[in-house]
């Protein structure tokens, strides 16, 4: 997925866009079934997990031609370590990405100030154990392993798995599915059923990161990134070959 024909601000522009707009459904989801509609917790993470499947896969569909749309620090650390990207982008996503976070989940309060009187911004009560750490490790490693792979073989699919991943993520593991350390930071900032209280938001930010440098070194050795000259280098028996000797003789 090449995005070469699109400038640094387009690409920062995107990444700002999806992260904020990411992390706007996910509380905004958390709010509908806890605030208005008083469902059980059970039934409220469902809510988050069909939510945010759904959009991350509109997402990553959407934004990917232009930025690639990594939306997390953890996949852009993962894909620095296995050269899918460089540190001068990596520079440039990371703190946009933050902050599109922190924009999405003011948002998200904004939008049921009138509606259920919940706060625009409050800091969080909800522990996540410290059991649920390696779960974050361990589901982001998943994460970037999918988004890894699917890039080496030019699949239009990463979309749809990454919706899935962190979908079925939210629904089947003990973190209900960080996966994503901009998110982490974003939820201390809800008192809804996406929250996260700020020491816990901190390990799952160090978790998460860790696991997409997990990833990176994993999938660096599985299956390295294709080397430009490899790419360019015609093989002995390629049609081009003779085209061109053709067109010069």
């Amino acid at each position: 997925m090449s995005t070469e024909q699109f400038t640094s601000t387009q690409k920062r522009l995107a990444e700002f866009f999806g992260s904020a707009t990411l992390v706007f459904v996910i509380v905004s989801s958390g709010l509908l079934a806890d605030g208005m509609l008083e469902a059980s917790p059970s039934i409220g993470v469902l809510f988050i997990g069909l939510a945010t499947a759904g959009w991350l896969f509109v997402l990553v569909q959407m934004l990917g031609p232009i930025s690639g749309a990594h939306l997390n620090p953890a996949v852009t650390v993962a894909l620095l370590v296995t050269g899918d990207t460089d540190m001068k982008t990596a520079r440039q996503y990371v703190p946009v990405q933050f902050l599109g976070g922190l924009i999405g989940v003011g948002l998200a309060g904004l939008t049921f100030v009138s509606t259920i009187g919940w706060e625009v911004f409050a800091i969080s009560a909800v522990e996540r154990p410290a059991s649920t750490w390696l779960a974050e490790f361990l589901g982001t490693m998943l994460l970037a392993s999918a988004i890894i792979s699917l890039i080496r073989q030019d699949s239009e699919w990463i979309g749809l798995a990454v919706g899935f991943t962190v979908g079925m993520g939210i629904i089947g593991t003990a973190s209900t599915a960080f996966f994503n350390p901009q998110v982490a930071l974003a939820r201390v900032f809800t008192s809804g059923i996406a929250g996260i209280q700020p020491f816990d938001a901190v390990m799952f930010m160090v978790a998460s990161t860790f696991g997409g440098v997990a990833a990176g070194f994993m999938w660096r050795y599985l299956w390295p990134r294709p080397s430009l000259i490899g790419k360019q280098e015609p093989k002995p028996d390629d049609d081009s070959v003779l085209e061109e000797l053709a067109t010069e003789t």
